[in-house]
């Protein structure tokens, strides 16, 4: 059955998509459409969701480590082109059609599109 994840902010694809819908069907993306109103079978996820191909999790800690230091160094960057930019994540890009990993990157400040007190706190959604 296919399901609808919504976000804020979606990493897929290699970019950054602001109120987006990813659709899913067995661990599969379907598509990412722009949010246009609610709809069954769609889960929203706090924070800014990041789609990646399968295996991902294995370089979970080292994307993380990554992405603290992007922000520490760039005081400018916002959370979701620290993750665009990352080059763990770009070596793990989802797109149409592959199985993925999902992840979201809860800890944002949305005044300030960083992370929110300086935590980095990333949970699977699948």
């Amino acid at each position: 059955m296919k399901k609808g994840y919504f976000s804020h902010q979606l990493c897929y694809n290699g970019i950054l998509l602001n109120k987006h819908i990813l659709y899913i069907e067995n661990r599969k993306i379907v598509s990412a459409l722009p949010f246009q109103r609610e709809i069954s079978l769609t889960t929203f996820c706090e924070g800014i969701l990041i789609a990646t191909k399968e295996g991902f999790c294995e370089k979970l800690k080292a994307f993380e480590k990554t992405l603290e230091i992007q922000l520490q160094e760039n005081k400018l960057l916002s959370a979701g082109n620290a993750i665009v930019f990352n080059p763990l994540y770009n070596d793990y890009i989802a797109r149409e059609g592959d199985n993925c990993e999902l992840y979201s990157l809860i800890s944002i400040n949305w005044m300030t599109y960083r992370l929110s007190q300086d935590k980095l706190d990333i949970i699977r959604i699948l």
